[in-house]
């Protein structure tokens, strides 16, 4: 049994997010709805807990930094309507589930784990270009919804080249990547990785540059760190 049908569905303190999960699952489950996904989006193992984790997680992302606006609502709506043929009262379940998260704003590791494996992996750009989309409507990315679908991305397994192809479609800078502060190609071997940190690091140790002026120290410290951090990000990606 998925953790959305047990007792973990109240995890929201003074909050009745678990019942209101419980009734859009069973509103979801319907054979009409179920047969309307699978034709439109083919592949998904468990249709409700789909649904409803991708509802939850954009209405998170919608809600990061300000109050849900009726135009990122709309986002949600006109995807259910043009995917799954959604109709008014169909749209009621998700606006109950919308309106509990918004107030809410849970975190979104569990959801986003759920999404992953309602749909085996096959729409994880689906869902990050949403997030962009109900982010952009809105006017709203900034650093606090950015760190937010940084986290998503991370989340979902997306490598650092997928996340700037998404971005490039809305006309979006690509974010400065470890691969970047590196100086190296996404294609870089581990062993590539490596000697691009040690040199780097050995360029810009602040040690180089201890008896220079007090802005120069610590532009080096700063680089210093930026190195490290991006050595140790891929450290984690490609587990050498």
């Amino acid at each position: 049994m998925s953790w959305w049908m047990g007792a973990g569905l109240g995890f929201l303190r003074g909050g009745p997010l678990g019942a209101v999960i419980g009734g859009t699952m069973e509103h979801f489950l319907g054979k009409k709805l179920q047969k309307k996904l699978q034709e439109s989006l083919p592949g998904i193992t468990k249709q409700g807990e789909f649904i409803t984790s991708l509802v939850v997680i954009l209405a998170r992302v919608a809600r990061e930094s300000g109050a849900l606006l009726p135009k990122q609502v709309a986002v949600i709506h006109n995807f259910f309507m043009k995917n799954l043929s959604y109709g008014s009262s169909d749209l009621k379940s998700l606006d109950r589930l919308i309106k509990e998260v918004g107030s809410k704003k849970p975190d979104i590791d569990r959801f986003v784990k759920e999404y992953k494996d309602s749909c085996q992996n096959n729409y994880n750009l689906l869902l990050l270009a949403l997030c962009y989309q109900i982010t952009l409507v809105g006017n709203d990315l900034g650093e606090e919804t950015q760190s937010l679908i940084k986290k998503i991305v991370s989340e979902l397994g997306l490598s650092y080249d997928q996340h700037n192809e998404v971005r490039a479609k809305y006309l979006l800078e690509p974010f400065k990547t470890p691969f970047h502060v590196l100086g190296l190609s996404s294609k870089a071997s581990n062993d590539e990785i490596k000697k691009a940190y040690r040199n780097l690091a050995s360029q810009c140790h602040p040690d180089r540059v201890a008896m220079e002026d007090e802005n120069t120290v610590h532009e080096a410290h700063l680089k210093f760190i930026e190195v490290q951090s991006a050595y140790q990000a891929l450290e984690k990606v490609r587990k050498f």
